[in-house]
């Protein structure tokens, strides 16, 4: 669709096409097969992530990942010119034009890399940054028998962490928790927790808006010590790391099912809130489900409907009424603008959300563009 000339928010979703930085490692195929794409001609598979109506940038790597809108003008832009219109009133006067929250479509082609993310205390205090990195994986496929790695098993002191990345072994993986998923399982993986996506995985993945990560496992992957740890020494990045056993229990506290929701329910577990939302609506030919307004990184990844605006047809003002059709691997970005909005047909979605104002810190420091530390030269890994 074109969108108006007008700086103000468009009153209706817009459809997102891909937007895929190259990365270190490969995938990108399940992408393009949920988003009803080819695979083009020239196709490197080091495209694995597809990120959705993104304000950040990759912390290096040639610095992609921000969102163009189907007019050409880049998202960040366009919230600048009209923040109460694109993200509301209570979150404009909260947070600015910033939407803090980053969301992905992540295709895993190969096992990413031990790593870890700061949080948000580590990231003001070593990189001049409001946010860490909080993350939640909602798994949309998985091959048989594939896995996450989430938390160390058992406690570690820090010279013995500090001996195994030395090492960049297969010890590393071996210390961290093996998690089997499927479609249907959703992960929360707190800043600080080192882990691993296991070939095979794609994922909804939804995060604080920033691109830091601590590189535990690099060696394989070829990337570069120095770009490993955020451009600080190695043992200042490692105090960043969670390196307390992780057990069961509060493994089962950090998943949830998303799948089988009729209606309207959280697919997370309620302490995400603090830092993001995300919402699985479901529609049968039942009966439609009706979605109060608000900023929403929405991804179809069920059925065939439509989301429509404005009143319902029939009802007066019905000129107001736009119905848009949707299907699975659509992506839609939808204004506070739009008002609420009404899901008809046999359809699931999932609503990415950013933390109800008071929950995340105000007007964060340089999420665009990472923290502010000398950038590496060339691409620095971040996953």
């Amino acid at each position: 669709m074109t969108l108006s000339s007008s700086p103000s928010a468009p009153t209706v979703p817009i459809r997102l096409g891909v937007n895929t930085p190259h990365r270190f490692y490969r995938g990108g195929r399940k992408i393009l097969a949920f988003r009803g794409l080819e695979v083009p001609g020239g196709f490197d598979g080091y495209r694995p992530e597809d990120w959705l109506a993104s304000t950040t940038s990759l912390f290096a790597e040639g610095g992609d990942g921000q969102t163009v809108l189907p007019d050409g003008t880049d998202l960040a832009t366009a919230l600048e010119a009209d923040p109460n219109g694109w993200l509301g009133a209570d979150h404009a006067a909260a947070y600015g034009a910033e939407p803090n929250i980053l969301t992905k479509l992540l295709d895993a082609g190969e096992r990413l890399p031990v790593h870890s993310h700061p949080d948000r205390a580590f990231a003001a205090r070593h990189l001049d940054c409001a946010h860490g990195k909080t993350e939640a994986w909602i798994v949309l496929d998985a091959d048989p028998g594939a896995a996450v790695w989430l938390g160390f098993r058992e406690d570690l002191d820090a010279e013995t962490l500090a001996g195994l990345v030395e090492a960049q072994d297969d010890r590393l993986l071996e210390a961290l928790n093996r998690v089997e998923v499927s479609r249907g399982d959703t992960v929360l993986v707190p800043a600080g927790q080192p882990h691993a996506i296991g070939e095979g995985v794609f994922v909804l993945e939804i995060q604080e808006p920033t691109d830091l990560s601590v590189m535990l496992e690099h060696a394989r992957f070829g990337l570069e010590e120095a770009h490993a740890f955020l451009g600080l020494p190695r043992p200042v990045a490692l105090e960043s790391v969670e390196r307390h056993r992780l057990g069961t229990g509060r493994l089962t506290e950090l998943r949830r099912t998303w799948t089988d929701v009729v209606g309207t329910a959280s697919a997370l577990p309620d302490e995400a809130a603090d830092f993001f939302r995300a919402e699985v609506v479901t529609a049968t030919e039942g009966g439609p489900v009706l979605i109060p307004g608000g900023f929403a990184v929405t991804v179809v990844v069920a059925g065939v409907g439509t989301l429509s605006t404005g009143t319902a047809p029939g009802e007066a003002g019905s000129d107001a009424h736009q119905s848009l059709p949707i299907r699975s691997g659509d992506v839609l970005l939808v204004p506070d603008a739009a008002g609420p909005v009404r899901l008809d047909g046999d359809v699931t979605l999932i609503r990415c959300l950013p933390p109800s104002p008071g929950q995340a810190p105000a007007h964060p420091t340089d999420q665009s563009s990472g923290p502010r530390v000398a950038q590496p030269s060339t691409g620095a890994p971040q996953a």
